[in-house]
């Protein structure tokens, strides 16, 4: 019996085109762009360690072929992202006295937001990667598995055909114009990619600031604790002397009550202070990112190690700010986002053109049979084996013309977007000059307020002394002695709030200006 199967074998001009067709194809998006074919380690593009912040490669915007279609540098790292799911290992600082340097390098390695920030850059790190695998083809293997029978009545018997037939294959599919769809994608994961490494930087300077703070008010609550110490020994003092007066005579039974109602002042003041040291305990423990029943012992702070007046303008340091503070740079990357969004929203209406081919084997059998004995006293016929190489190539293209106005709403949502987006960042420049602005001057403030409280407990410490000599000759009153004594306690509580409002001052302007410990200020790039 004679068959004609399909033709599967192309004639030599046939099978030049396709391959000419298939080149092509490879070919047309690499001629748009080098993005397709760049060969980048992503978790390069984040901070290497949780602890570190992420810092901008000089060289990228000259030698990555990722480079930034507007002409913006290309910012990432080159050492890898070891793992970062090891558990968070005990504090060393149990039973010893600890730095405040040690401190902050303890919680930007240990602390759960700065581990947080930094595995949510690693996400956009790979939701680059994602955006970044439509610039290649799919290539899969898949195989068909079919039989078929077919039965053809002729001159009063039936003739049965039975098919069975299995075509495996390589199948390659292949983008080739999306008009733009893939770079907006491309352009929205790189611009989220910075953006998250940008807020990670600012977690990492969030952390330090709140070290600094915390450790501060621990220093301060201790500052007082001692004050209140000193001030209870004093008051245990005045009311010897008031003991010693009465006892010969020069001073009277109300005296000594007012002597030991000033006396339980000052123990309740001493008991009073506890409670703030454990409660500024447990801030600085938090904001390390341990538990806050862990016993810490801090280096104290002396005079060295307060901040020194500022000799320099404060527009000077609001334009630090504007240039270098991470979260506006990761507002301005959220603009870009919102930006590409909104160039990806208009490229639906565009159509998009695919590629495909494919190749493999097709292993087919025949068989025949029929209803009837023919002449040759059978009812079937020789079966019949067929193996044939087939593979096809070509080009395919959709554009949706109307489906209920999903695109022009998606572009009104994405234009919305990109307006909002612009407008927090407006908000957080103002905000960030706010910030700065009320920093700059609560510095300079506390300083002068400093400065003032030192000569104020020289004062008051050369006051009780007069009053207490004064009141042993009888000529003072226990009222002035005691108020003399009240003075000095609140002139040291004075000392040590304003040293704690300086010192915090300055950790809120390095935060305000986004400046980083140990690292120089001075502006580097556009204004923001």
């Amino acid at each position: 019996m004679e068959r004609h199967a399909p033709c599967r074998l192309l004639r030599p001009e046939g099978r030049s085109c396709a391959m000419v067709l298939l080149l092509a194809m490879i070919a047309m998006p690499g001629c748009r762009t080098e993005r397709p074919y760049a060969d980048v380690d992503l978790d390069a593009m984040v901070s290497n360690r949780p602890d570190r912040p992420w810092r901008p490669d000089p060289d990228a915007a000259s030698v990555h072929p990722f480079d930034r279609s507007d002409g913006d540098d290309v910012a990432e790292t080159t050492s890898n992202v070891p793992d970062a799911r090891a558990s968070i290992a005990p504090p060393p600082f149990r039973g010893e006295t600890t730095s405040l340097l040690r401190l902050i390098d303890f919680a930007l390695q240990h602390r759960p937001e700065t581990r947080a920030a930094w595995e949510r850059a690693r996400v956009a790190a790979a939701e680059l990667g994602i955006a970044q695998g439509a610039w290649y083809p799919v290539i899969g293997i898949e195989a068909q598995f079919y039989y078929t029978r077919m039965i053809f009545p002729a001159n009063g018997f039936a003739l049965e055909a039975d098919q069975t037939a299995l075509i495996p294959q390589v199948a390659l599919n292949y983008l080739l114009l999306d008009f733009g769809r893939r770079e907006a994608d491309d352009d929205a994961a790189r611009a989220g990619l910075f953006a998250a490494n940008l807020t990670f930087n600012r977690a990492l300077q969030r952390t330090i600031q709140e070290v600094q703070i915390g450790y501060f008010n621990l220093d301060a609550a201790l500052a007082l604790n001692e004050a209140a110490g000193r001030n209870a020994d004093l008051a245990e003092t005045v009311l010897e002397m008031v003991e010693g007066q009465l006892a010969v005579g020069l001073a009277t039974a109300p005296e000594l009550l007012l002597a030991r109602q000033e006396m339980a002042r000052a123990r309740f003041e001493v008991e009073a202070t506890v409670a703030k040291i454990l409660s500024a305990r447990a801030s600085l423990l938090e904001a390390c990112g341990v538990p806050a029943n862990l016993p810490i012992k801090i280096a104290r702070i002396t005079e060295r190690d307060l901040p020194e007046a500022l000799d320099y303008r404060v527009d000077d340091v609001i334009d630090v700010a504007l240039r270098g503070r991470p979260d506006l740079g990761a507002a301005i990357e959220k603009v870009r986002e919102a930006a590409a969004g909104v160039r990806r929203a208009e490229a639906d209406f565009l159509p998009v053109v695919n590629g495909f081919a494919s190749a493999g084997i097709e292993w087919t059998e025949f068989k025949t049979d029929t209803d009837k004995i023919v002449e040759d006293g059978t009812t079937d016929f020789p079966s019949d084996t067929v193996t044939s190489p087939v593979w096809n190539v070509g080009v395919s293209a959709s554009w949706i013309i109307f489906e209920g106005y999903i695109r022009e709403n998606a572009v009104k949502a994405a234009r919305a977007e990109r307006r909002a987006a612009e407008a927090d960042l407006e908000a957080l420049r103002l905000q960030a000059i706010g910030e700065t602005w009320d920093a700059y001057f609560r510095v300079q403030a506390f300083r002068r307020q400093y400065d003032f409280g030192v000569a104020l407990v020289e004062s008051s410490e050369e006051a009780f002394a007069g009053v207490s000599a004064a009141y042993r000759e009888g000529l003072a009153t226990i009222t002035t002695l005691v108020q003399a004594e009240r003075d000095l306690q609140e002139s040291q509580a004075t000392f040590v709030g304003a040293r704690a409002d300086l010192l915090t001052a300055a950790a809120d302007l390095a935060f305000a200006a986004g400046i980083e410990t140990g690292r120089n200020t001075t502006p580097v790039g556009p204004a923001r």
